[in-house]
């Protein structure tokens, strides 16, 4: 781990431990909930500057990423009040205007339908990341001839599978186009069943029949620490039912957009992590055992120097 003394900067080095003392309070504020509802301040330290009522979409990933933001605008004085939700209820929460911003829309085809509804009144930021993508994969260990959707079908592949799909919640972009898939190749009458359900089922579904050595599939995307945990293989898509990879982005309200000052918004902007950076911070907490918080704090400590590309403004 890189010394919190690298940083070039004083100031920014100040900046750093504000955010990095902040941390220890990460179990209160990352507490997952299913009806969106907001809970608390993300920083115990007296600010002048107004709280910022940040959304967060209920899903691992999002919520490191959500980790990170927090800390960078906690740096600049500013609380930050969750409201963490699936996305059935977090993207109509923002467009009800009881948001300043959202962690974090896919686009132009994850959650488009969503922004489109719902995000009338907002506005995204620049990429957090690129090449975020959705596929159906199944564990490596199966044989080698089971290469794409469609070999999905043959009767003896369908003998090898558990026919039970299990996706995340409804309003997700993978459970959308999931159920494309299930339509488009006509998996429900080779015998399989799409369902959906949680975070915790979906990932359930996965990892015991993984330690069975079952035949599972498993609906999945990038960013997720799960790409990182397993061997997974990606089934090819013949039929193009997945779309090209999209961007993600912070969404701001054009309201809390016209009220921050143009260095925070400049901030906000600057901030980029990358696909690999997303997925380690949700390794961090999902097989490691922080909390989102945690696992953003010690993610930035471990990249001082792009921290710093963030913190401070161009020459």
């Amino acid at each position: 781990m890189n010394n919190l003394n690298n940083f070039s900067h004083l100031s920014t080095r100040r900046q750093f431990f504000k955010f990095a003392a902040i941390a220890g309070t990460s179990a209160a504020l990352s507490v997952a909930i299913p009806r969106s509802r907001a809970i608390a301040n993300s920083s115990a330290t007296a600010s002048n500057k107004s709280t910022i009522r940040m959304g967060v979409v209920g899903l691992s990933f999002y919520r490191v990423v959500g980790g990170v933001v927090q800390n960078v605008l906690g740096s600049l004085g500013y609380q930050v009040e969750i409201t963490e939700g699936p996305h059935a209820e977090i993207f109509p929460t923002l467009g009800q205007g009881d948001l300043d911003m959202l962690v974090a829309v896919w686009l132009p085809s994850g959650h488009g339908p969503l922004f489109e509804e719902y995000g009338t009144k907002a506005t995204t930021l620049d990429p957090l990341y690129e090449n975020a993508g959705f596929f159906w994969g199944v564990p490596d260990y199966l044989p080698e001839d089971i290469q794409s959707i469609e070999d999905l079908t043959r009767p003896e592949v369908v003998e090898q599978m558990n026919q039970t799909i299990q996706g995340i919640g409804p309003g997700a972009g993978i459970t959308r186009l999931s159920q494309e898939i299930m339509d488009r190749y006509n998996l429900e009458t080779a015998g399989y069943e799409f369902r959906t359900g949680t975070e915790e089922d979906w990932v359930g579904a996965f990892e015991q029949g993984v330690t069975a050595e079952n035949g599972v599939i498993i609906p999945l995307w990038q960013p997720q620490y799960l790409n990182q945990a397993y061997e997974i293989r990606r089934l090819d898509d013949p039929l193009n039912v997945f779309p090209e990879p999209d961007s993600c982005s912070l969404v701001v309200t054009q309201a809390f957009r016209d009220r921050l000052t143009s260095d925070t918004l400049e901030t906000l902007n600057r901030i980029s992590l990358g696909v690999d950076a997303v997925t380690e911070m949700d390794y961090l907490t999902n097989v490691e055992g922080l909390s989102p918080r945690e696992a953003a704090t010690q993610w930035m400590e471990q990249n001082q120097e792009i921290v710093q590309s963030w913190l401070t403004p161009a020459a």
